[in-house]
């Protein structure tokens, strides 16, 4: 009897000290479901971080901290450094603007001494700023803004390629008003884009806001169904 009753407690003891198997119905499919359950929970929680970071790039209620002013306006040296080249005549004529635009000389010189300096600026202002979810969407914006100016200035370019450039008379008069006219309007666009950053204000410059706009906002759009 003593020893009926001991074999029976050592049986309990060692079912309780044993590991639960895994062979049974309902833990194998525990274990199914959760395993099956994992990809798409991973799924749904890159989702809603996709959507928290687009939800803060795209947030305009507060107004942007001196970092953020800071980063907006700085690609605007972009297009200003590019379209230096067209307003040669204009600086000869008016030496008063050469003499203004003088403290860049330094940096222009490096802008283009540098091997494909230009390209990587590009490319900088693209994948650090714009391509950036971690900034806020009026730094992204004015990035954006800077890049398709920047892109503006390869039309002139290319019609200089295309084009002879004249020698006199009327068609040189009229080349150097070209060239003038697009100085003027980049570096008017460039100051406009520079204090509107510094001081948090949302700069719109002609022919290219609305083109940043719909940019980011399909960016955005395809970051949140990804």
């Amino acid at each position: 009897m003593s020893s009926t009753v001991s074999s029976s407690r050592s049986a309990s003891t060692a079912r309780l000290l044993a590991p639960k198997s895994f062979t049974s119905g309902t833990p194998l499919a525990f274990r199914s479901k959760a395993s099956s359950a994992s990809p798409t929970a991973a799924k749904q929680q890159s989702r809603a971080r996709c959507v928290a970071v687009a939800a803060r790039s795209s947030r305009g209620g507060g107004s942007p901290d001196i970092q953020e002013r800071v980063l907006a306006a700085v690609p605007y040296l972009l297009p200003l450094l590019d379209s230096f080249g067209y307003g040669r005549f204009l600086f000869y004529q008016y030496p008063v603007i050469r003499s203004f635009i003088s403290p860049l000389a330094p940096l222009l010189g490096v802008y283009s001494s540098v091997p494909f300096a230009p390209l990587l600026c590009f490319f900088a202002v693209y994948l650090g700023i714009v391509q950036n979810q971690q900034w806020s969407r009026f730094v992204r914006f004015n990035g954006m803004q800077a890049m398709l100016l920047d892109i503006l200035l390869i039309l002139p370019r290319l019609a200089e390629q295309v084009f002879s450039t004249p020698t006199g008379g009327w068609g040189l008069q009229a080349y150097i008003t070209a060239q003038n006219t697009i100085w003027v309007f980049i570096a008017v666009c460039v100051v406009y884009g520079v204090v509107s950053s510094l001081l948090g204000q949302a700069a719109r410059i002609p022919l290219v806001a609305d083109a940043a706009e719909q940019q980011l906002s399909s960016w955005q759009g395809t970051l949140v169904l990804s």
